[in-house]
Order: structure tokens, then C-alpha cells, then sequence
């Protein structure tokens, strides 16, 4: 079963996006900002294959999370996927940059969001093996 790492400040928020994904068969740990979701992929003792995270979120939003797991080489092979209310094409531009794997835009096709989580997933996992 594949783990997700869901990183939000509202609670509410996280709580659908966990609720959903289990339904459509993840694993979920949670986190409330990036710091909060750093230490959890340098601390976890479950194994998670992708990070969702918000963009906008206080102490460490959803770019400087990215930044910080792609220029860490423990980190690095985790793909991250941010799911945003965020529009602006420069902030896009800049996390595609940094190595971004994918950018969803809220309101989002739950359909669409769990193919492109599977999708990044077996990607990423085939990208380790080679």
C-alpha cells in the first residue's frame, strides 16, 4: 500500500484530503507545515512515497519544503506533488525549477488527483531503480 505524507495548516483540509485518499486505498501521515513535514520524512518509521503539500502555510510553506527535500541527499528521491489554490505562473515556474513533480490547482478532480498520485509514484519508483 502506497503512503502519502499530507502537509496542511488547516485541519479541516488535511481531514479531506486523508479522508480521500484513504478511500482510494493510501496510507497517510500528516503534517501541519514543512517543518513540521521535514522532520517527519527525516524521523518516520513508516516508508512514504510521496509528499502532498499545500503551498501557502506558515513557518515553512510548500516551496521552501521542495527546496529543502531536493537539495538533501537523504531526502531527495521523495516526489513531491503541491496541491494549491496558488495560480501565479512564476511561482509555478520556480517549483518545476527546483524539481517539482507535479502542481494541482484547487478545486481539483479527485479522479484526476489519485491517477496523477499513482502515476508520480510508480514514476518515481521506477526512476530508483535504474
Amino acid at each position: 500500500m502506497k503512503t502519502v505524507l499530507v502537509v496542511d495548516d488547516f485541519a479541516s483540509i488535511r481531514k479531506a484530503i486523508v479522508d480521500t485518499l484513504k478511500r482510494h486505498g493510501f496510507n497517510t501521515v500528516e503534517a501541519t507545515d514543512g517543518k513540521d513535514a521535514l522532520d517527519t520524512l527525516r524521523s518516520s518509521e513508516a516508508t512514504i512515497d510521496l509528499v502532498l503539500s499545500d503551498y501557502n502555510m506558515p513557518v515553512m510553506n510548500g516551496f521552501q519544503l521542495l527546496q529543502a527535500v531536493k537539495s538533501d541527499d537523504e531526502l531527495k528521491h521523495y516526489p513531491v506533488v503541491l496541491l494549491t489554490s496558488e495560480k501565479a505562473n512564476d511561482k509555478k515556474m520556480m517549483a518545476k525549477k527546483a524539481g517539482l513533480d507535479a502542481w494541482v490547482e484547487k478545486p481539483y478532480k479527485i479522479d484526476n488527483l489519485i491517477n496523477l498520485l499513482n502515476y508520480t509514484i510508480e514514476k518515481s519508483k521506477k526512476n530508483d531503480s535504474v
